[in-house]
């Protein structure tokens, strides 16, 4: 089908509902946004005199809507909750007869799809059919994030009583094309890693002040990037020793290339109970495409060296991958579930701002092929005993779909429930990491932020 290009223009709502227009970037490409363009697609909100809030949703190409949300009388705050999901939930259903497409989460918009399932409990006793009903979320995906809450139940911490430490080491062998991190090549900092270790490790430090003077209980840590063990052994025996503190620890070891016996060796004496070895695909051209410099052959041998250290193992599969087709995929799948890994997370492609994909022009991918792969996912990895346990949403994702982590039941990563369900503080080190303090009691968030440029931050640092 062709394309709907239109301006959209949501000025006249509320400022509280800036993210409405998500639902319409939601129908790309079918519905494609352009400031220059000559249709248009205009949303209204405005309050009535009975507290009610009046949408109004007009285009060029169908009749206009006009729909009244009664006033909920629930406080100020959860009012403007209930309109702007009930504005959201009117342009959804006015774009789905605009372009006869519907989306697999509906009007959902966000990263954490489980969010609106936790608001639900108490309130409503099926809370499938509320998400099928209320926000157009297909059953197989509301379904999903029903499994994903009872998954996660027995991590979930809603006291926010503990933290989590984050290191973030944004530096890989090299960069694959679909990446948007803020990372760099291996390569082009070598002469500058071993500053960058010291000004990561006097971070540690500090955070480690903080934990002994507050007596915080941490709950997890997590070397994330980029790809930590693309430091030396020596590097991270030494970073790891400052974060360590007798609990779940994990470290990406990402990138198969990456993986040695001697660095596999200093994780596990230094306390790391889980480790990431991640293939992205068991297809070797499609490996040589995205610019990853491994084979599948080194991914294999990468997860024996690692199993061989007791680790719990997760391994990422990406679904839509190019020129792969669905049974490419379910290849990859069977061959990680046949190694019987812990944990098995499925992404979704999402072509971002700042991959090389995007920059080639290469669109969201909406024809359902990836669709098929996902649904493939969620019935192959039920069949092998895992369970999904959490879940988050990126914009321009395949088809509109999600990432899932599953594990095998009792191997929740705990890092990953604090962090997508934003339960607990996190105290974070190292270029762009985001130190995030969660007051639950209060319902807000403080956000510190390192400086992105790895440069940048070693001149914060005093390192340059």
């Amino acid at each position: 089908m062709s394309a709907f290009v239109l301006r959209l223009d949501c000025t006249a709502l509320p400022s509280y509902m800036n993210d409405v227009q998500e639902v319409v970037r939601a129908f790309s490409p079918y519905i494609i946004i352009d400031a220059k363009a000559e249709g248009l697609l205009s949303v209204a909100a405005d309050m009535t005199e009975g507290g009610a809030v009046r949408v109004r949703i007009a285009s060029s190409h169908a009749p206009e809507v006009e729909e009244i949300c009664p006033a909920p009388h629930k406080g100020e705050l959860e009012d403007k909750r209930i309109f702007k999901s009930f504005v959201k939930r009117k342009l959804y259903s006015y774009c789905n007869r605009l372009t006869g497409i519907s989306l697999p989460y509906g009007s959902l918009t966000g990263v954490r799809p489980t969010a609106v399932y936790y608001r639900a409990i108490g309130s409503y006793s099926n809370i499938i059919d509320y998400l099928t009903e209320e926000y157009d979320v297909e059953p197989l995906r509301a379904k999903l994030i029903a499994d994903v809450v009872a998954g996660q139940a027995p991590v979930y911490n809603f006291e926010g009583s503990g933290v989590d430490v984050f290191v973030n080491i944004p530096i890989c062998p090299t960069r694959c094309r679909y990446c948007s991190f803020i990372s760099t090549e291996y390569a082009r900092v070598r002469k500058l890693v071993p500053a960058y270790v010291d000004a990561v490790a006097e971070e540690l430090e500090a955070i480690g002040d903080v934990i002994r003077r507050d007596e915080l209980k941490v709950r997890s840590v997590y070397f994330g990037g980029g790809t930590p063990t693309s430091l030396s052994a020596e590097e991270l025996k030494r970073l790891v020793a400052l974060a360590s503190y007798g609990t779940e620890f994990t470290v990406e070891a990402g990138r198969p290339d990456s993986v040695t016996d001697e660095k596999m060796r200093a994780l596990a004496e230094g306390g790391v109970t889980r480790v990431s070895v991640n293939p992205q695909t068991l297809k070797d051209s499609t490996l040589a495409a995205i610019g990853r410099k491994h084979t599948t052959a080194q991914f294999y041998e990468a997860y024996r060296i690692a199993r061989g250290y007791g680790f719990n193992i997760n391994t990422d599969l990406i679904a839509g991958l190019e020129n792969e087709t669905v049974d490419d995929f379910k290849a990859s799948l069977d061959g990680v579930i046949a190694l019987s890994p812990e944990n098995i997370t499925v992404h979704s492609l999402s072509v971002k701002r700042g991959a090389a994909l995007k920059e080639e022009g290469v669109g969201r991918i909406a024809d359902g092929r990836v669709k098929a792969m996902t649904e493939y996912a969620i019935a192959a990895l039920d069949s092998a005993g895992y369970i999904p346990y959490y879940m988050y949403r990126q914009k321009n994702t395949a088809d509109g779909l999600e990432n899932v982590g599953y594990c095998k039941p009792g191997k929740q990563c705990v890092y990953n429930v604090d962090y997508m369900e934003e339960t607990n503080t996190v105290l974070s080190a190292g270029a762009g990491a985001v130190t995030k303090y969660v007051y639950s009691r209060e319902g807000r968030f403080e956000r510190r932020s390192n400086a992105k440029g790895f440069e940048e931050y070693l001149r914060r640092a005093g390192k340059l």
